[in-house]
């Protein structure tokens, strides 16, 4: 599977949970590279809505040994990426599983082999950043995000809180797009509950602030609509190391970011409305940090493609109810 994956030009990804199997610890089976078995490494530290794992005791060698070998396992396969479920935060545990994040980041760096590691789920601490900084590439910000805009809204907030902990090899994750056709698997399969302009805030939010973009849609139903919200360049080329995007105002109303890419000089700002009405929103320019405009910069909104001038450095903009203007300087 990985090989046919690989050559279509992809990478090959796979979901596993914190642990070691109880069916293996009830098999009494043997850990590779000792004589220990999986009754001897396993700890009664559960996953809160998936019981078929243990947690690993990671004060002896063979926790790690334990990890050696399932990282060894996945490498053989041609794993370029590895989600490991129910460790980033426990809601049972009220902490991430520190030990078995460093287990696991040790145990793939033994293989030779570059791997992506994704914590999940989220809410992550902030608190705890230097750790997954240090030991994963990308873990959960929020819990399971769903198409839903009591969901999308709190998103600014984490979004700032997290703003200044994206940098090459590390990212904060902001979860799934749940764009087109949702719910395969986990309930009634539908269309994305999102409003057009919520969706395209979804989009602009993700890919100024940085996240990795992992599609939430049954990619066999693709309407146009969704593809053009996946496949347009100049909203995705944000996510670039390249750019940095920081927040220059939020309140409950509203929220303005900007970014910027040093080596292109190419500047962006947006302005979302956060509000179940339209309204007007205003930002001076003259107050981003990130980069300075001409007095009448000239400015192109990208998903409407409309131009318009920043006069003085003051923009006044009618903003959809939960919608989004995103302007390029010319």
């Amino acid at each position: 599977l990985a090989e046919y994956v690989h050559k279509l030009g992809l990478k090959f990804g796979i979901h596993i949970l914190r642990g070691i199997p109880r069916q293996a610890v009830h098999g009494r089976m043997h850990i590779k590279g000792t004589d220990k078995t999986a009754d001897q490494i396993a700890v009664n530290s559960i996953c809160p809505w998936n019981s078929d794992m243990y947690g690993v005791d990671m004060s002896i060698p063979e926790g790690q040994l334990y990890y050696d070998s399932l990282m060894e396992l996945y490498a053989s396969w041609g794993v370029d990426f590895i989600k490991v479920d129910d460790i980033a935060y426990s809601t049972i545990y009220r902490d991430s599983h520190r030990k078995e994040i460093e287990g696991i980041r040790k145990a793939i760096d033994k293989t030779g082999r570059e791997i992506v590691l994704s914590l999940s789920p989220g809410p992550a601490r902030i608190e705890r950043a230097w750790h997954y900084e240090k030991y994963a590439n990308m873990w959960r910000i929020t819990d399971d995000f769903w198409d839903d805009w009591k969901l999308l809204a709190p998103m600014f907030w984490r979004c700032e809180l997290w703003q200044n902990h994206v940098e090459e090899g590390s990212y904060p994750d902001c979860d799934m797009l749940p764009l087109g056709k949702v719910g395969k698997g986990f309930r009634e399969e539908r269309s994305t509950k999102f409003t057009k302009d919520e969706q395209m805030t979804m989009m602009t939010l993700w890919c100024i602030f940085g996240s990795p973009l992992m599609i939430g849609a049954e990619l066999t139903q693709m309407d146009p609509w969704t593809l053009s919200l996946l496949t347009k360049e100049e909203i995705l080329k944000m996510v670039s190391n390249d750019f940095v995007g920081k927040q220059l105002e939020r309140d409950e109303d509203h929220a303005v970011w900007s970014c910027y890419n040093k080596k292109t000089d190419e500047k962006y700002v947006a302005y979302f409305n956060l509000k179940e009405e339209k309204q007007t929103i205003t930002a001076d320019w003259n107050q981003i940090a990130q980069f300075t405009v001409e007095k009448d910069q000239k400015v192109r909104e990208i998903w409407s493609e409309e131009n318009t001038t920043v006069e003085q450095g003051i923009l006044s903009v009618d903003v959809e109810a939960h919608g989004v203007k995103l302007y390029s300087c010319q």
